[in-house]
């Protein structure tokens, strides 16, 4: 089972970020530049560069979704925020928020499972050297 990392979003975020950049470039610079001015230098260098980009975001939004146990539907919903300008940058923060908060609330369960143990095994210890000693009666006094 995988679990929860500050590593996959912050993998996420990274690529979140890098997909909605070259998704504004190519939509407000490209574009624009392809129909009005007639020039096709930049649009096939990144639009290459944006859909291999989109597919690692793909992989890698998936992988944080299936650790934080997103629900399909919002997962589906991650991964098509890529597609729409704006949307990457407005609906990373949202995600990494709600997953940092899984992540706080996954270490905090862990760290009380841990000090759980810990008291327990303490308790153990303290219960296996409490054992008893036999008591010891004085003698009694002999008559002579």
């Amino acid at each position: 089972m995988t679990t929860l990392t500050s590593g996959a979003i912050t993998r996420y975020r990274v690529m979140a970020l890098f997909t909605g950049t070259m998704l504004l470039l190519l939509t407000f610079v490209v574009i624009p530049l392809q129909l009005w001015a007639h020039n096709k230098t930049l649009e096939k260098p990144v639009s290459i560069v944006h859909g291999y980009g989109y597919m690692v975001y793909l992989i890698v939004a998936l992988d944080l979704c299936l650790r934080a146990r997103y629900k399909p539907v919002r997962t589906i919903l991650i991964m098509l925020v890529g597609v729409v300008p704006f949307l990457a940058f407005y609906y990373e923060r949202i995600v990494v928020r709600d997953t940092q908060r899984l992540l706080e609330e996954a270490q905090e369960r862990a760290a009380a499972k841990k000090a759980k143990q810990a008291a327990k095994a303490a308790k153990a210890a303290v219960a296996a050297q409490a054992v008893p000693e036999p008591e010891t009666r004085p003698e009694p006094a002999r008559a002579e």
